[in-house]
């Protein structure tokens, strides 16, 4: 997986623009997405999120989730939704449910936008 992790990143950081992205790693049971290509620094949220912010505008570029499995293994459970047409900013909702603090419900309301109609299907 690490070795398809750095294909993949290579083919990212060539010469044409940035495309969002997301990879699930099994090993370490977490989805990491970026959604901008920006200079970032982390934020972590809960035990199980972590925000990457933009250095620059401080704005949300991208976030890891641990324990992604068990979150995908519920979500059809909570969502109908067909086979891979599972997006990104619903696995969000299952964190923000179970936050008492507002600023923390804010945070994964902006980054449920931010990830906006990305899919949790990885090419």
């Amino acid at each position: 997986m690490a070795t398809d992790l750095r294909n993949f990143l290579a083919t990212q950081i060539g010469d044409g623009p940035f495309r969002p992205y997301l990879a699930i790693s099994r090993e370490a049971d977490a989805l990491t997405a970026y959604f901008e290509p920006d200079a970032d620094y982390s934020e972590r949220l809960t035990d199980h999120v972590t925000l990457y912010r933009s250095i620059e505008s401080k704005e949300i570029v991208g976030c890891r989730i641990k324990g992604i499995s068990g979150i995908l293994e519920d979500l059809p459970n909570f969502l109908q939704v067909e086979h891979q047409g599972a997006k990104l900013s619903m696995v969000f909702w299952s964190f923000r449910g179970g936050v008492d603090d507002e600023n923390l419900r804010d945070a994964f309301r902006q980054l449920a936008k931010a990830a906006g109609d990305m899919s949790l299907q990885t090419a």
